[in-house]
């Protein structure tokens, strides 16, 4: 498969004190004065990304003495899925799966996981538009969808956030099915960023770095940048946004609640593994340690509250199918 992620090319050295990424610089002049600094200019791009966290991970690694090294394999599990999560991800950025009018504002999208220990960014970008769109582009887009530049580019932004939750989704599904389980929480934004290699940086990344453990349990939810965004751009053949995510309010460490919506722990598990990510979750936080309990406690209540919401929507998807094989009434 073609990657879609774009190369980055040697750019010209340039005299700056902002700090962006530099993978190599022994190929550029010494500074001729202390002051000045040569590096390269990094692009910011723009799109989605999620930082996720294993919850209880100092100590698992049981007795120090005899230390278990099974969670590698965890790890190893965790990678090796993801890496299958990017493959599919970037099936979803090919532009010959999109239409033209969000291939046309897609500028080499590219999807990216980078796993450090139990801490894993996912990230799903393009790179900004150097100009506007024409203005016959602009018009058609009010006409077709009755959006305004502005409001297409947060619907191109909406798509890559749903690329970055599919793969997070499936990344959470692999953890807790693993042995010994994993749980994580975390946070996904929208905004600018810049990736490359393991180097990330930008207020997307930052604002990641610090909300990632914030709430108080295994909850991934959406920050304020990305919860904003509507659901207008979708995959047609394949899960809804709805299937993805719960809204919810989220219990914080510091006890404050923040409504937005959490992702579904349990997104494309068969009836069998829902069961067992729900059992291994809650197991793995049956500690007798009180702040251990409160994160069980509010896990707990957010299970509940998935439960009533599918079964709710369950009955409604019945009864829309009852009335619609129902035969039209005499005389109707």
């Amino acid at each position: 498969m073609k990657t879609l992620a774009p190369t980055p090319g040697r750019e010209k050295p340039q005299e700056t004190s902002g700090t962006v990424i530099a993978t190599s610089c022994s190929h550029l002049p010494r500074p001729r004065a202390k002051h000045v600094v040569l590096v390269y200019d990094a692009t910011m791009n723009r799109g989605a990304v999620a930082i996720v966290d294993a919850l209880g991970f100092k100590g698992i690694w049981g007795n120090v003495a005899k230390p278990s090294l099974a969670v590698l394999q965890t790890l190893k599990a965790i990678g090796a899925a993801a890496a299958i999560d990017v493959g599919k991800a970037a099936l979803l950025l090919d532009r010959r799966n999109l239409s033209d009018d969000v291939a046309m504002m897609l500028k080499n999208p590219f999807v990216r996981v980078v796993q450090l220990s139990d801490t894993i960014v996912v990230a799903a970008g393009r790179r900004p538009r150097l100009r506007k769109p024409w203005r016959r582009h602009a018009q058609a887009w009010r006409d077709k969808f009755g959006l305004t530049i502005e409001e297409f580019e947060a619907a191109v932004d909406s798509y890559l956030r749903f690329v970055v939750a599919r793969c997070v989704c499936s990344i959470l599904k692999t953890a807790a099915l693993c042995t010994p389980p994993l749980i994580y929480r975390g946070a996904v934004t929208v905004g600018r960023f810049a990736i490359d290699e393991n180097f990330l940086l930008g207020p997307a990344v930052d604002e990641a770095a610090e909300l990632m453990d914030l709430a108080d349990g295994p909850f991934v939810w959406l920050a304020p940048s990305a919860n904003r965004l509507k659901d207008v751009i979708t995959d047609s053949n394949g899960p809804k946004w709805s299937e993805m995510v719960f809204e919810y309010r989220v219990p914080l460490r510091d006890g404050r609640e923040i409504p937005t919506h959490v992702l579904n722990p349990f997104f494309s598990c068969s009836a069998t593994d829902k069961k067992t990510v729900r059992g291994n979750i809650l197991r793995a936080m049956d500690k007798p340690l009180v702040d251990v309990a409160v994160k069980r406690g509010n896990t707990l209540r957010f299970f509940n509250h998935v439960t009533s919401k599918e079964k709710t929507e369950s009955l409604l998807k019945a009864a829309r199918q009852k009335r619609e094989a129902a035969p039209p009434a005499e005389g109707g």
